[in-house]
């Protein structure tokens, strides 16, 4: 079985403008009605989450009224450095360079540079890898499915997520985002 998530996640904030924003998206959320605004144990992985709210039905492509019903059924507004990945097969273990298409697999020769920008990324240093194949330098969220994000905001077992309503929170936080979908 498992349970399901999405993450719209900026990758573009920085570490000192994400509590702000975190704020601003969960303030938006709970107005919208997409959200309770107290919170309940409805997540995964934090202590607290809001729950869905009276309109969640604006956020998503395909109601479900069981969601309601679910145990995990919440959603997280993070403002800390995380990286997010898809979980159960989501090739986690291959990056792709966004200009040739060349793979580097976890555990090969050329993984290292790989492994240093993620340290890198973590500590708020650039986090360009060289392709090994084509020689271009990208930052390590291109590389991947994966968001390597400041601030985020995670769904647990909502029906997907409308195109619209993504683009909405990337205008709400000015950057570029990212949906990630996934399973635990």
């Amino acid at each position: 079985m498992g349970d399901y998530f999405q993450v719209i996640a900026d990758v573009d904030a920085t570490g000192e403008e994400a509590p702000r924003l975190a704020a601003d998206l969960l303030t938006w959320l709970v107005a919208e009605g997409i959200v309770r605004a107290g919170r309940t144990d409805c997540v995964l992985g934090a202590p607290l989450g809001n729950p869905p709210g009276p309109r969640y039905e604006a956020a998503v492509t395909a109601p479900d009224e069981h969601l309601r019903t679910m145990r995990t059924n919440g959603v997280e507004v993070f403002a800390a450095a995380t990286v997010v990945d898809p979980g159960q097969g989501g090739g986690d273990d291959e990056f792709r360079c966004p200009h040739c298409g060349a793979v580097s697999t976890y555990g090969e020769p050329q993984w290292e540079p790989f492994e240093t920008a993620m340290a890198a990324w973590h500590a708020g240093r650039p986090s360009d890898v060289a392709c090994v194949a084509c020689g271009r330098p990208a930052p390590i969220g291109d590389w991947v499915a994966w968001a390597f994000a400041r601030v985020g905001v995670q769904f647990w077992n909502w029906p997907p997520l409308r195109p619209e309503f993504v683009a909405e929170a990337g205008r709400r936080l000015g950057h570029r985002v990212r949906l990630v979908d996934g399973k635990l």
